[in-house]
């Protein structure tokens, strides 16, 4: 609360101006005083003229002094009050008020991160923070590794190490031309596995944008994947997914058909803008299964009593994926970047 200023006490009494002395004495004129009593005198008596002379001197000297005082007091100026300046709020990422264990507080010194969101710290209400990466480095970090070879279920694509990169705080996809072993004139794209944190049940949150390609069908994903220890598929959680071109639109996909029967998926699409910068997030529960963008839940959730035989709830360590695939013939007229990456984060359910 800004406190009250304190009011300035009104003076009742007045001050009443002083009527300077004319020329034949004090105040009152010429009707009796020291003029009255000068004029009786007869003779000249010089000593006191002279004396008068210098009284009125003096008293002129001091009313002078007195007046210049005055003015400078009346005309001083007061130099305001001023208030220290007020610091703008803490900025949160999102408009909940944080609870004591949330995401760490963000300062409001301009933001330096590449996709202007910095990546979140801490945890937050019903999950732990257990893994954060935003690729500060020049490699991919441990516990990462890139695809090689040709994606399964399509004979469009080729996956090549070399289009995974890392720089400037950001993990690069891009294509190469000319570079499928089967094919002449075929880009080849990337995709890396996050092998390092695999688990059962979490939230996952991805920062990325795609490229505007119109015309191709490079799709860029996120997904999670069973884990190498399981040696099973499905299941499979794709919590972004677009076709590709410009990319005004993704979707969601749950596979959760038992290994080898890609049945009884559960899909849902959203209009988006996936060439902009948005985060990606996937909340995975033993009962529910939930997406998220910009950290807003969008769709419905997807409940485990929902599934009928012969599908199965999602119950088994998954691994995080992202990767670019052509899904058609067109190819690119010249290199391009097909998907950025700026921070990724994994969270497990809290005790």
């Amino acid at each position: 609360m800004t406190p009250t200023p304190p009011i300035e006490p009104t003076s009742t009494s007045t001050i009443t101006p002083t009527t300077p002395p004319d020329k034949t004495g004090l105040a009152g004129g010429s009707q009796g005083g020291f003029a009255g009593r000068h004029a009786r005198i007869r003779g000249p008596r010089p000593f006191r003229v002279t004396a008068a002379l210098v009284a009125v001197l003096l008293l002129v000297t001091v009313l002078a002094v007195v007046h210049d005082v005055v003015s400078k007091k009346s005309t001083a100026t007061v130099a305001p009050n001023l208030a220290k300046p007020t610091l703008a709020p803490p900025i949160w990422e999102n408009s909940a008020a944080p609870s004591s264990s949330g995401p760490t507080l963000m300062s409001n010194s301009p933001k330096t991160d590449p996709s202007g969101v910095p990546i979140p710290t801490g945890n937050i209400p019903g999950w732990t923070l257990v893994y954060s990466q935003d690729f500060n480095g020049n490699s991919l970090p441990s516990g990462w590794g890139a695809y090689s070879g040709q994606p399964g279920g399509t004979s469009d694509g080729y996956w090549n190490r070399a289009n995974v990169t890392v720089s400037d705080g950001e993990l690069h996809f891009r294509t190469t031309a000319d570079d499928d072993p089967l094919r002449s004139n075929t880009y080849s794209t990337g995709g890396v596995n996050f092998y390092g944190h695999p688990q059962t049940y979490g939230m996952y949150l991805v920062r990325l944008k795609g490229d505007y390609e119109p015309g191709l069908e490079i799709s860029d994903i996120a997904l999670l994947w069973p884990s190498s220890s399981n040696n099973v598929w499905p299941p499979e959680i794709d919590f972004f997914e677009d076709s590709g071109g410009t990319r005004g639109a993704f979707s969601t996909t749950l596979h959760p058909g038992p290994n080898g029967d890609d049945c009884c998926i559960v899909n849902a699409t959203l209009d988006n803008n996936a060439t902009q910068w948005h985060t990606y997030g996937v909340e995975w529960t033993s009962t529910t299964i939930s997406y998220t963008i910009d950290g807003h839940q969008w769709g419905n959730v997807i409940h485990k009593s929902q599934l009928s035989p012969p599908a199965q709830w999602p119950n088994i360590n998954m691994d995080l994926d992202l990767q670019s695939e052509n899904l058609g013939p067109a190819q690119p007229a010249r290199p391009i970047e097909t998907m950025t990456v700026d921070w990724v984060v994994e969270y497990t359910p809290s005790p």
